[in-house]
């Protein structure tokens, strides 16, 4: 039988030397046809016989890839040639590919489905390029490889008949970095050292585009943060400027400051259990709050335009009287006032003497934060000794000081109050309770938790023979201990039935301030008090201050 010539060669000798070689196939013997003890060599050379280079070094398949295609042709522009020899050659980025990879390897040159069927060689794809569930195919018509695990889906541009050079940059298959959710940094060597170095090169050919990823779990710090510290800087994109928004605060909250605790990561992020977590390095760092943040019902978000949190409980809820939260990338240290007032604004009590009710938090400077472990950690520590001295009061509850820290008479929450608390020569001690709805507890409902001023609800002696007292303008007016109405309902007639709340001076306590000396008719006009009021002296001194402006009117008749 007559050895079938190699795929294409009829076609390639034409139709002459087609009949010169039937004709010398039935005059020369049988034997001669038969297959003869080949050279030594021949094995290594046999399959160049058709395609490659039978002098070339190698072994047979390394020989028999083209240059030279079936045609002779020794040009990548045709396209038997096109890049066989870059993918047989081992190059700086990659190792030699073997045949099998995208041809079906005979095991003769007259195996079945070799030479004797059609041009142009079929291509079946191996494992390789059929990686991670690829379906790989070759576009004859577009001269290229597509959704092959070694080109990518597209090809990446690759074209068969239009080689590339071995050296091409990073990214020409694959994204620099590729896209999500492959981490977005361009460091390759945090994840893959083996493989590649720090300024970007091949290190190790054969492990690249081999099928497997080379992927070092080196714990958090291969992708961000440095040492044995997981926070940025650097963040995953090599920045280090705190000005970057992978960077930002996470230092400062991640080491605490003079003003606060150590903040922990999952109390912002979810922290996966390694590096290679399912959602982990999806390219996007997810912002999940947790722990303080949330406490006090906030609903806390991350504002990414705004560069900003928003509604957190350790940087206030931003209302319009303070600032709104830091921005993320601001350098330095916060003060007092970033995240909430000084005072914060009512119904939180209006005193700047912060140490008062939170000494466990502040110093007495009301500045120097003392216990950074119990600021911004989600509860209020109030250090109050229950007492109304915590907030206003001295000696007594009564301001000096007022919840401004204020002692003069001059401010409205100091004004006349020891003057009342404590009497005079001419009055009685008036109770708290006949001027303010006393609480049972500082913190008490209505009390602590109310806007300023403090409420003014007269009784007892204010509001004496049908009197209707008011508190307006600074002063205390229609209330019968300033002589507004005497018994009866009839007009005191004093010079001061108003007097200013914030002038103590002795001048609004005389004789006559409060009612007429003597007051109007229908009272009697004589000026002796003491003849029909036995408390007051000749002198129109008080023998029993305690019973002068206590509601009642005291006298016995001659």
């Amino acid at each position: 039988m007559v050895e079938r010539p190699p795929k294409g060669l009829l076609a390639q000798v034409g139709l002459g030397a087609t009949l010169l070689l039937a004709t010398l196939a039935a005059a020369v013997p049988a034997g001669c046809l038969e297959q003869r003890a080949k050279p030594a060599g021949e094995d290594l050379r046999r399959c160049a016989t058709c395609h490659g280079d039978p002098d070339r070094p190698g072994d047979a398949l390394a020989r028999a890839a083209p240059p030279a295609d079936l045609s002779g042709a020794t040009e990548s522009s045709h396209p038997g040639v096109g890049a066989h020899a870059i993918h047989l050659n081992a190059g700086v980025n990659h190792a030699a590919i073997a045949c099998s990879e995208c041809h079906l390897v005979p095991a003769r040159t007259d195996s079945p489905g070799h030479a004797d069927t059609e041009l142009p060689a079929e291509l079946v794809f191996g494992s390789l390029a059929a990686k991670d569930g690829r379906q790989p195919h070759y576009d004859f018509s577009a001269r290229r490889c597509t959704d092959s695990y070694c080109h990518g889906p597209s090809g990446a541009g690759a074209v068969w008949t239009a080689p590339r050079s071995t050296e091409d940059a990073c990214g020409t298959c694959h994204g620099l970095p590729p896209s999500p959710p492959h981490p977005q940094s361009t460091r390759c060597v945090a994840c893959h050292s083996e493989v590649v170095d720090a300024a970007g090169k091949i290190i190790a050919p054969e492990k690249h585009v081999d099928g497997i990823v080379q992927a070092n779990d080196g714990g958090c710090t291969q992708c961000h943060g440095s040492g044995d510290d997981p926070a940025p800087p650097k963040d995953t994109l090599g920045n280090e400027a705190v000005t970057a928004i992978g960077v930002g605060a996470h230092q400062a909250h991640l080491a605490g400051g003079a003003f606060s605790r150590p903040v922990a990561c999952g109390e912002c992020h979810v922290v996966p259990a390694s590096s290679a977590s399912e959602g982990h390095a999806n390219g996007v760092a997810e912002v999940s709050f947790t722990g303080i943040a949330a406490t006090g019902g906030r609903t806390p978000t991350w504002e990414r335009d705004e560069v900003r949190c928003a509604d957190s409980h350790c940087h206030g809820p931003s209302p319009a009287s303070l600032a709104p939260s830091p921005l993320w990338t601001t350098a330095g240290p916060l003060g007092c006032t970033s995240c909430h007032g000084a005072p914060p604004p009512p119904p939180h009590p209006q005193m700047t003497d912060c140490a008062r009710c939170h000494a466990e938090v502040v110093g007495p400077d009301n500045v120097t934060i003392i216990d950074r472990l119990k600021h911004v950690d989600g509860v209020v520590n109030v250090s109050m000794n229950e007492s109304c001295t915590s907030c206003h009061g001295s000696t007594n509850p009564a301001p000096p000081l007022d919840l401004a820290g204020n002692s003069g008479t001059t401010s409205p929450g100091v004004g006349a109050h020891q003057v009342h608390v404590l009497g005079t020569s001419s009055s009685r001690p008036v109770p708290c309770g006949e001027c303010h709805l006393v609480p049972q507890t500082v913190l008490s409902s209505g009390h602590v938790d109310t806007f300023g001023p403090a409420e003014v609800l007269f009784s007892g002696a204010a509001t004496a023979h049908g009197a209707a007292p008011v508190y307006a303008a600074g002063s205390c007016q229609s209330t019968a201990c300033h002589g507004a109405v005497t018994r009866n309902g009839f007009p005191s007639g004093g010079s001061l039935t108003a007097p200013s709340w914030t002038t103590v001076d002795g001048t609004q306590a005389a004789c006559g301030s409060c009612h007429g000396l003597p007051p109007p008719p229908p009272h009697p006009l004589p000026t002796n008090c003491s003849a029909c009021h036995e408390n007051i002296l000749p002198n129109l001194t008080f023998s029993r201050p305690d019973l002068h402006i206590d509601g009642t009117v005291t006298f016995t008749v001659p």
